[in-house]
């Protein structure tokens, strides 16, 4: 039977806790009142192990990222104002796991206030919960505690969040109209290739050589996706899901990441975002309390390209050793030359966590400037590129048309 922590005043208004086993929560409250004893809270308390009764499909779509993950971004911005506003960490706890939409996160948080009604810390309960709450999170949250500044750097840490996924959601919405546009491609040339130019081939059949080049390679197209485009689908199908989960091995995924970094045009798009996400968490660690060598070992957390995580881990240790920041990231060639130098500037003026927030907030307006013209530039091209290919069969055939009636005379 489920275990419920509760607290409750007596009939002499003495306040007391405990656990009692119950069927549910309105089952607890009922047992304390037959007690004799005036119920304040009960809540479920997490299994041993820690617990909060989620399932693994539960954990992976909190750890997952999108709606869940914002959820917990959203959770966060609430604790920090509750905080600020005055609120104990209890009952801003309370608070938000009992307002929470998303019902994997509400139990989480009630497990954790389970724990730190127990006597334990707030990045310590969280620590028991990694695929809910990121390593960057709980070691934000254990620099906030030793320096009593919880609420500002829970503050913090939400803003950090929210700006990752406005560069995610910037992202993803960039990528939608051209898919949709590629998608519209394929199938509308699919469409000419498997229907339309069959109707004409009994127009074609004895004319052979005497048809254009053009015509006869759109025939032997349309006849040979006739014959294997099952194949040729699942072939195609098949090595795309195959790539998608190639990258998820480590090897691979690290091998594709310093790739992504050498390319001509991907390796400075993704130099600029590792500066930004450098950057900005930089500003936001260092403000929470964390010295600069734990920041960048945090840091690795927050970097989507893995060939930047193992730089900065590497970088990390040089500063431990005494090497300046810029110099060490400079090395590693991760960081977008302009961006270096003005960590290299922010480093030598004392000021590096403005700056950084500075340089950050920068690399982020690059970024959404460069979606935007690639996403203006790719529509029309797609436009002109379908409207080529579609143009080009319908040519093809209305030339070999026109021909065959030229021969016919």
């Amino acid at each position: 039977m489920p275990q419920f922590a509760y607290r409750a005043l007596t009939g002499s208004g003495e306040r007391v806790a405990g656990e009692i086993e119950a069927g549910d929560r309105k089952g607890a409250i009922q047992r304390l009142q037959a007690q004799g004893l005036i119920p304040i809270e009960a809540f479920l308390k997490a299994p041993d192990g820690g617990s909060s009764g989620m399932t693994e499909a539960g954990r992976e779509r909190l750890a997952g990222g999108g709606r869940q993950a914002a959820a917990l971004t959203l959770a966060t911005r609430e604790l920090a104002t509750l905080l600020d506003a005055g609120e104990t960490l209890e009952s801003a706890l309370a608070l938000v796991a009992e307002d929470q939409g998303d019902a994997v996160l509400g139990r989480t948080l009630q497990a954790v206030l389970g724990k730190v009604r127990a006597g334990a810390a707030a990045s310590e309960a969280m620590a028991s919960y990694p695929e809910v709450f990121p390593r960057l999170y709980i070691g934000m949250v254990r620099a906030a505690e030793a320096t009593g500044r919880l609420g500002p750097v829970l503050g913090e840490l939400a803003e950090l969040r929210e700006r990752q996924e406005e560069l995610r959601r910037q992202l993803t919405s960039a990528l939608v109209y051209p898919t949709i546009l590629l998608l519209t491609a394929i199938a509308a040339v699919a469409v000419l290739l498997l229907y339309v130019v069959p109707q004409f081939e009994p127009v074609f059949a004895g004319a052979g050589d005497r048809l254009p080049a053009a015509t006869r390679l759109i025939l032997d197209i349309a006849a040979g996706l006739r014959a294997h485009g099952a194949a040729i689908a699942i072939t195609l199908c098949g090595g795309f899901l195959v790539a998608i989960l190639g990258l998820q091995w480590p090897p691979i995924r690290q091998a594709w990441h310093r790739l992504v970094l050498r390319l001509p045009w991907l390796g400075a798009a993704a130099r600029e975002r590792a500066t930004a996400e450098i950057c900005r968490g930089l500003a936001t660690l260092l403000k929470g309390g964390l010295d600069l060598p734990q920041a960048l070992a945090m840091l690795r957390d927050m970097v989507g390209n893995v060939a930047v995580a193992e730089a900065l881990g590497r970088a990390a240790a040089s500063v431990r050793q005494g090497e300046r920041l810029a110099v060490a990231l400079g090395r590693e060639g991760v960081l977008q030359p302009m961006g270096q130098k003005l960590l290299q500037t922010a480093e030598e003026s004392g000021r590096l966590e403005p700056l950084s927030r500075y340089i950050a907030e920068r690399f982020e307006q690059r970024i959404t400037s460069r979606l935007q013209r690639v996403v203006t530039l790719l529509g029309p091209v797609l436009v002109i590129g379908l409207g080529g290919i579609v143009g080009g069969i319908v040519v093809a055939i209305l030339t070999a048309v026109l021909s065959v009636n030229e021969l016919a005379f």
